[in-house]
C-alpha cells in the first residue's frame, strides 16, 4: 500500500544522500525540497520511502493554477517500484489538486524513461524536449482540445 506524508526533518539525510548519488540531480540540494512557497511529500510503500516530491504553485498568466513537480527517487535503479508508487500515489494527488481549485501539472525532465512513463501511464502530453504537462480540470482540457 502506498502513502504519503509530509516531508519532516528527520527525512533529510535520506533526501541529501539520495541526491549526492542521482545522476540526473547533480547540484541540487535539500534545500531546494524545502523552500519558501513550496511543499513536499514522501511517499512511502511496505519496505519505507520511495520517493520525494515536491510542488509549487505557479500562477500561469494569471489563468490557471498550475502545480509544477519536482521528483526524486531514493534509487533511481529500481524502477517496478518507483513506477508502482506513482501509479497508485499520483491519483490521489490529482484529485487532492482539483478538490483544491489546481488545473494541472507541468514537471521538467530529461529522462528518456520517465518522459515515457508519464506520457504513456499517467496521462502528460509533452509540450518540448524537456517538459511536460498534464491538464487535469474537465473544462480547461475541452477548451484547449476545442482551439
Amino acid at each position: 500500500m502506498v502513502t504519503n506524508r509530509y516531508l519532516e526533518e528527520k527525512d533529510i539525510p535520506l533526501l541529501t544522500e539520495s541526491l549526492k548519488n542521482d545522476e540526473f540531480h547533480q547540484g541540487t540540494t535539500a534545500e531546494f525540497f524545502q523552500e519558501k512557497d513550496t511543499v513536499c511529500s514522501v511517499y512511502e510503500d511496505e519496505e519505507g520511502p520511495v520517493l520525494f516530491l515536491r510542488g509549487q504553485v505557479i500562477d500561469y498568466y494569471n489563468h490557471l493554477k498550475i502545480i509544477r513537480l519536482d521528483i526524486q527517487y531514493l534509487n533511481n535503479k529500481d524502477a517496478k517500484r518507483n513506477m508502482r508508487v506513482m501509479l497508485e500515489g499520483f491519483p490521489e494527488l490529482e484529485l487532492k489538486a482539483k478538490e483544491n481549485g489546481f488545473q494541472g501539472f507541468f514537471f521538467i525532465s530529461n529522462v528518456p524513461l520517465l518522459r515515457k512513463f508519464c506520457v504513456k501511464r499517467l496521462g502528460f502530453q509533452e509540450m518540448n524536449d524537456d517538459v511536460l504537462y498534464k491538464i487535469i480540470d474537465e473544462d480547461v482540457n475541452a477548451y484547449l482540445h476545442k482551439n
